[in-house]
């Protein structure tokens, strides 16, 4: 009864198909692909492609096809692949992608309106189906061999991905696709973040050669480009610019479940990055986050040892999210708050020995407890080449001492106004 049931259901796929009704098409193989139509399982493979390809003698499945294959053979061929792809899935094998490539080649001849539904379901699904292949794989690896294997498989299904994507995308550019180049884009900046290669990703950008693009694409697609554009410019260290895309991501959520989960994704960026512009998440936000806790204390108080033990404690988060770099330059920022502290104990002076800020270096960092002067020196010369800090470091010649000349309001740049790549 499951397999009659079976072969009916990719008949009738077939027979929209052959009458041109692509969404509707689409959306019963949605369901099968989401897992919500269970009418494949127990599916006898051989004898349904059969039936696809007028392979047997069944009457009924000439009466259904027939017309279809003298006008538009392709669409069995498409069936075909989309039924191979979603057995290939169940088992988790790596072959899938190689079933994607086979949809994409057999939609060449379609109308472009039909193209677009299937470039976006492809667009959408490669990505999510090359990661949970490899979760498959990696869960049933039993040695060290096979969870190598797993790693190659995943490192040729990011390049086969990509392949994809970058046909699709040509396809896209010569058809004009508006839609989908967004889309297109955005799923290959995807791979490569989760590849770790920003820089390459930085390269995926179409709205800096497309100034319309991002007003043009849905809704979904220029949210998705704002997140991704934000944590490009986190690796650049362009603060400012990358809180405005990932605020404006964050307002875009829905309050929704998916929403609230998309809020926190983005909130783990926004928050050390805020940190540059002088803006401390609340205690509210804090118990949501207990990493940031310890932190964002730290850099405000101008605490080295703790904001290093933070970064100690949960190194391992820090390198999932990509933010490793971003917490070296927490502890510039943090040497800064501290200078600022030594600056108004000393009521605002404009000249201050370099001892003082030697003996708080020394309390905030237990573990350096003896920095030399020259060392102090370092920091602070690289402060002020910074332009954290506005002075001139100078030796009085007559006492040998070192001591640094601040302008009036030496304070006055934000850290996020600085150019960190110099």
């Amino acid at each position: 009864m499951i397999a009659k049931k079976s072969e009916n259901t990719l008949l009738i796929i077939l027979r929209y198909f052959r009458e041109g009704k692509c969404l509707e098409a689409m959306s019963c193989l949605k369901r099968i692909f989401a897992g919500k139509e269970q009418s494949l399982l127990g599916l006898d493979l051989e004898q349904t492609l059969k039936q696809l390809r007028l392979e047997n003698d069944s009457e009924a499945c000439k009466k259904l096809n027939e017309n279809a294959r003298l006008s538009h053979p392709g669409w069995v061929d498409l069936l075909c692949s989309l039924l191979l792809y979603y057995v290939e899935r169940e088992r988790g094998s790596a072959h899938v992608i190689d079933h994607f490539e086979n949809l994409f080649k057999n939609t060449k001849w379609l109308l472009d309106e039909q193209r677009q539904q299937i470039f976006q379901f492809l667009c959408k699904q490669v990505v999510s189906e090359q990661y949970k292949i490899v979760q498959i794989m990696k869960r049933k690896a039993k040695d060290s061999e096979a969870v190598k294997r797993a790693s190659h498989a995943q490192e040729t299904l990011e390049s086969k991905s990509l392949q994809i994507f970058q046909e699709i995308g040509r396809e896209v550019n010569t058809k004009n696709m508006q839609k989908l180049k967004l889309l297109n884009a955005n799923q290959q900046m995807k791979i490569y973040f989760k590849g770790f290669k920003f820089d390459r990703a930085a390269d995926c950008d179409k709205v800096e050669k497309e100034q319309n693009l991002l007003f043009t694409s849905p809704k979904q697609d220029q949210v998705t480009y704002h997140y991704y554009k934000g944590r490009i410019l986190i690796f650049h260290s362009k603060f400012v610019d990358a809180s405005q895309h990932l605020t404006q991501v964050l307002q875009e959520c829905p309050r929704t479940q998916k929403g609230i989960s998309c809020a926190k994704q983005v909130l783990k960026y926004l928050i050390p990055i805020n940190m540059f512009m002088g803006r401390y998440p609340k205690k509210e936000l804090i118990e949501q986050f207990k990493e940031y806790d310890q932190l964002c204390t730290c850099v405000r108080q101008g605490n080295i040892a703790g904001l290093q033990e933070a970064i100690d404690k949960y190194r391992q988060i820090w390198i999932k999210r990509s933010l490793l770099i971003l917490m070296d330059q927490l502890k510039v920022l943090c040497y800064r708050n501290l200078c600022r502290k030594v600056w108004l104990i000393n009521q605002k002076s404009n000249k201050i020995l370099l001892n003082q800020f030697q003996k708080a270096f020394q309390i905030s960092h237990p573990m350096n407890s003896n920095p030399t002067l020259s060392e102090v020196c370092c920091i602070i010369a690289n402060l002020i080449y910074l332009q954290l800090i506005q002075g001139q470091i100078y030796l009085n010649n007559v006492k040998d001492v070192y001591a640094i000349t601040l302008s009036p309001d030496p304070f006055k740049n934000r850290p996020h106004e600085i150019n960190w790549q110099n």
